[in-house]
């Protein structure tokens, strides 16, 4: 990475606190340039947020995990059905498989959808 400077890492360190944008890593407040900066960090000020984490899940993962359902599904059809009509079985694998993985992608994402709206969110208040 060019242009960072070795003072950077430790702005980033989730001990520490972040300096604020447009002022150097190592501010005069935080102590003397020849002490660690674990020394420094612990003579600045630290401040602490409360925050809210709501757990979502990944809606990649669970259209992914449909398509990769699709797979096999279109494999064990196509490797147990015997060729016929003028299709071989690679043909059939290969319609199955974009059929079946529309159908898988959006199950999966229908899937993730209800988890979301099952994982507890809170509810708004709203009148009846």
């Amino acid at each position: 990475m060019a242009g960072v400077s070795e003072q950077e890492p430790a702005a980033r360190d989730p001990q520490h606190p972040a300096e604020p944008a447009g002022q150097p890593a190592a501010s005069a407040a935080a102590g003397p340039a020849d002490q660690p900066a674990d020394q420094r960090g612990e003579q600045g000020r630290t401040r602490l947020v409360q925050v809210t984490r709501r757990r979502a899940p990944r809606y990649r993962a669970f259209v992914l995990a449909g398509v990769v359902v699709a797979l096999l599904a279109a494999a064990v059809v196509a490797v147990l059905t015997p060729p016929s009509g003028g299709y071989s079985q690679r043909a059939l694998f290969g319609y199955l498989f974009v059929v079946l993985g529309v159908v898988g992608a959006l199950l999966g994402g229908l899937v993730a959808v209800l988890v979301d709206r099952a994982s507890g969110r809170p509810r708004r208040a709203g009148r009846r």
